[in-house]
């Protein structure tokens, strides 16, 4: 593979990459799409982030304790 990365979507992806995924080898038709799943594909240069639940807390930065799962989903106190 090459060093050359290409962006395509805010994913980052090597350059050798086929332009449209029904090129690729792991493709194995319309109805099945690819057989790596679009996560993992082969061409990945970095696999993708989770989402943090902490990036929407509205408890700001936890400090040595989460306070969402202090409080609950809801904000209601789970032992109340």
């Amino acid at each position: 593979m090459s060093n050359d990365i290409i962006m395509i979507d805010g994913v980052r992806y090597h350059a050798d990459r086929p332009k449209d995924c029904r090129n690729c080898f792991f493709f194995k038709n319309r109805k099945k799409g690819c057989s790596l799943g679009k996560g993992n594909c082969y061409y990945l240069a970095q696999s993708p982030k989770a989402v943090s639940p902490c990036k929407t807390c509205p408890y700001g930065p936890c400090i040595s304790f989460c306070m969402r799962k202090v409080l609950g989903e809801k904000g209601v106190p789970k032992n109340a």
